[in-house]
């Protein structure tokens, strides 16, 4: 699911005002669209995070968790890191 969301697509927020052209590029195959509520460096951090965790969770019957979660954007500097508050 992880390389389905991000490997060669391309993500754009849901109220993205140009989305029709987005979905106009998506329909004739120029690209491969993926829509998230919110995109960037620290909600990717944070979608990921969610995604492996509830994995881990339901595999070990909760006996492992994710600790955090650190994202860099390819070609730049751009890094962050997601550690889910305490409970």
């Amino acid at each position: 699911e992880l390389a389905n969301q991000f490997d060669h697509t391309t993500v754009v927020a849901s109220d993205d005002p140009h989305m029709q052209i987005f979905e106009k590029m998506n329909k004739v195959g120029l690209i491969q669209l993926k829509v998230m509520e919110h995109v960037g460096c620290e909600r990717f951090a944070e979608w990921v995070y969610n995604l492996i965790n509830n994995k881990m969770q339901k595999e070990t019957n909760g006996r492992v968790s994710v600790l955090k979660v650190a994202a860099y954007e390819g070609g730049t500097n751009n890094s962050a890191l997601y550690i889910p508050p305490l409970k």
